[in-house]
C-alpha cells in the first residue's frame, strides 16, 4: 500500500509541476487535473456500465416472464436468468465496475494527501480558492461550507442526469414481481440519499478531498450526456445501417 501512496504523491507531484510551467502553481489544480485524467482512464469501464444498464433494463420483460414461470422454483428460475444474461452478454455486476475501481483510488489519493501535509505549512501553493487542501473544515458556518454544498449539489445533478437519460423500466401490472417498481424506488432513494452522504463526507475529510469529488461529478455529468446523447444514437446508427445491409 505505501509504494501505491508513494506513487499517487509522485503522480500529483507532476501534475504540479505541470500546472506550475503553465502559471497555476496550485496543488488544487493539480488535482482537478488528476482527476480528470481517472475519469478519462475510466471512461470504457463507463461505458460498459452504461451499456449493462442499458441491456438489463430491456431484458426486464424477459426477467418477468422467467419469474412467473418458474417462481415455484427459485433454484430453477435463477439458473435461467442467468442464462438470459449470458445469452444476451448482458452482466448484472457490469454496473459495479467503475466503482469498485474508483474505491481504491480514492482511498490512495486520501493517504496521498496526508503526505503532502507535511510540506503545507504556510506554502500558497496547497491554497486553491480559498481552501488549504490539507485541511479539515468540518461544519463550519462560513465560506469553507461551500465545497460540501457543491459537493452534495453536484452529486444530486449527477445522478439526476443519470436518471433522466436511462431507459425508463417498464412497469408491469404483478407489482409483487416487479424488479422495476423496485428499482425506481431505489433511483428515487439514492437521489436524495447520496448528496446528503457526499456532503458529509466532504465535511469531514480535507478539502482536496473535496475538490476532487466535486471534479469527479461534474466530469462523471458531462460524459453522462455525451454517453447518452452521442454515444449510444451513433451506435444505434450503426446497428441499424448494418441491419439494412
Amino acid at each position: 500500500m505505501s509504494t501505491l501512496i508513494q506513487g499517487m504523491t509522485t503522480i500529483l507531484e507532476w501534475l504540479f509541476n505541470f500546472s506550475s510551467t503553465i502559471g497555476l502553481p496550485y496543488w488544487g489544480v493539480a488535482i482537478i487535473l488528476f482527476t480528470i485524467i481517472i475519469k478519462i482512464l475510466l471512461y470504457p469501464l463507463t461505458v460498459k456500465q452504461m451499456v449493462s444498464m442499458r441491456k438489463m433494463t430491456e431484458l426486464q420483460p424477459k426477467v418477468r416472464e422467467i419469474q412467473k414461470k418458474y417462481g415455484h422454483d427459485k433454484q430453477k428460475m435463477n439458473m435461467k436468468v442467468m442464462e438470459l444474461y449470458s445469452q444476451e452478454k448482458a452482466s448484472p455486476y457490469a454496473g459495479c465496475l467503475p466503482l469498485l475501481v474508483q474505491l481504491p483510488i480514492l482511498l490512495i489519493f486520501y493517504r496521498a494527501l496526508f503526505n503532502l501535509t507535511a510540506r503545507a505549512s504556510n506554502d500558497p501553493s496547497f491554497q486553491f480558492l480559498g481552501f488549504n487542501i490539507t485541511e479539515t473544515y468540518g461544519l463550519t458556518l462560513d465560506y469553507h461550507l461551500l465545497l460540501p454544498i457543491i459537493a452534495g449539489v453536484t452529486t444530486y445533478f449527477m445522478t439526476k442526469v443519470s436518471m433522466a437519460n436511462s431507459p425508463k423500466p417498464m412497469v408491469a401490472n404483478d407489482k409483487k414481481n416487479n424488479v422495476a417498481v423496485s428499482a425506481e424506488q431505489t433511483q428515487k432513494i439514492m437521489l436524495y440519499v447520496m448528496p446528503l452522504f457526499m456532503a458529509y463526507i466532504v465535511l469531514s475529510l480535507p478539502s482536496g478531498l473535496g475538490i476532487y469529488i466535486v471534479t469527479m461529478n461534474i466530469v462523471s455529468i458531462l460524459q453522462t450526456i455525451y454517453i447518452y446523447k452521442v454515444f449510444f444514437k451513433r451506435e444505434e446508427k450503426k446497428a441499424k445501417l448494418k441491419a439494412e445491409q
